[in-house]
């Protein structure tokens, strides 16, 4: 982008043509510059009274997607560096943020961005802080109080269980929800998986109980199609976890369920 001024003293952004076909902008569209931190804005188009863009439904999966890319700086961004810090079952699920308008591949820059809008809504989440606490009125013949130790906070009931099963089954979206905030940076690096599957429930692994067990379930795929009870048996593995594997599993695109609770490779 070049910066121009006018004779009147004002200045003229000109804008890459990518840009303006990403933001379908017409002329006598408005614009505006959002305050990112001191260093950076971010570029939007203004939305109009009803709201210029439609709201996403984005899977998890496609959230701890966006938190990764967020990871490396724009620049940064690019084919090659975004290629060997997701996986395959990430790649493809960066497509399919593509395809919903949610990230674009800028061809001047030759990087990802993530579109305003939804980095607004899924990134720049605030989170829910104190109120402030009102002046104290101290004496002046008195020494002042001493400030008592912050309370211990203790963490989530759902986190202790996630560390100590290594996955856990939310039946609600607000849970998850929870969850995910909780784990922010555990998902954005990867250490942290999760699926919404078509019952409905939220299952969320951690990666090191996924890489570690996840190669027993596909061994025993390899003999041909199993019921969930029996890779229950024949693994040792729970239930809950057997089945949070396979959703991933399936999600990557490695097994799909060939019938009710029956699974096989692809």
């Amino acid at each position: 982008m070049k910066v121009y001024k006018t004779r009147n003293s004002k200045y003229i952004v000109y804008l890459p043509d990518d840009v303006i076909r990403q933001f379908g902008l017409k002329e006598d569209d408005e614009v505006q510059f959002l305050k990112y931190n001191d260093s950076s804005f971010l570029f939007a188009r203004k939305a109009s009274a009803a709201g210029s863009f439609k709201p996403l439904n984005l899977t998890l999966g496609e959230i701890n997607v966006l938190k990764r890319l967020d990871t490396l700086r724009y620049a940064d961004r690019t084919v090659a560096n975004v290629s060997k810090l997701l996986n395959e079952q990430e790649k493809k699920t960066l497509q399919s943020l593509i395809d919903k308008k949610a990230v674009y591949l800028s061809k001047a820059k030759g990087s990802y961005g993530i579109v305003a809008a939804v980095y607004d809504k899924f990134l720049m989440r605030k989170k829910p802080g104190a109120a402030p606490l009102p002046p104290k009125k101290v004496m002046i013949e008195q020494p002042p109080r001493p400030v008592p130790p912050p309370p211990k906070i203790e963490k989530n009931e759902n986190v202790l269980r996630l560390e100590k099963d290594g996955y856990i089954v939310l039946p609600t979206e607000t849970e998850a929800s929870s969850l995910s905030l909780a784990l922010e940076d555990s998902i954005r690096t990867g250490k942290v998986l999760g699926i919404r599957a078509f019952n409905k429930k939220f299952y969320i692994v951690l990666r090191a109980f996924f890489d570690k067990n996840s190669g027993k379930v596909l061994k025993e795929l390899r003999e041909g199609p199993k019921k969930v009870d029996e890779l229950v048996k024949s693994t040792g593995l729970d239930e809950d976890g057997i089945r949070a594997m396979l959703y991933l599993l399936s999600e990557q695109g490695d097994v799909s369920e060939r019938r009710k609770d029956v699974f096989t490779l692809i």
